[in-house]
């Protein structure tokens, strides 16, 4: 009884063993790694109350199009709605610090202020009103 015991314990282990051999030889990913891209508000002292005003999803109307604002190309509008702005008076609204917190968050130093983000999504708001 004891024999049958550890014989069967002894060949448990051995093929556990060589799965986990296997697995480890043969489970690897093969993809080469990717370095993933550090979001720089994560090295410096941020302030959640810069932060902009966001919303979860769009308004039922739905999102404008953020590529009418000369600088915002789709790969932008999408990192944009991916903070959760996705429209124009949104951005019309920001203060000096929320152009700040988003310019240093999205990596894009100085884009909305030279490209004036704001003051062409006040006449786009203005537009539409209209």
């Amino acid at each position: 009884m004891a024999y049958t015991i550890i014989n069967i314990l002894l060949s448990l282990f051995i093929c556990s063993s060589i799965t986990f051999y296997f697995g480890y030889l043969f489970g690897r990913s093969r993809a080469p790694l990717r370095g993933s891209r550090l979001n720089p508000i994560f090295k410096q002292q941020g302030n959640i109350y810069n932060k902009p005003q966001i919303l979860g999803v769009p308004r039922p109307r739905g999102k404008d199009d953020l590529k009418e604002i000369n600088g915002i190309d789709s790969d932008l509008e999408n990192e944009l709605n991916d903070l959760g702005i996705f429209h124009f008076d949104q951005i019309a609204k920001w203060s000096s610090r929320n152009q700040e917190w988003v310019e240093v968050y999205l990596n894009i130093s100085g884009q909305i202020e030279s490209d004036k983000w704001l003051s062409q999504s006040v006449r786009l708001v203005d537009n539409k009103r209209k």
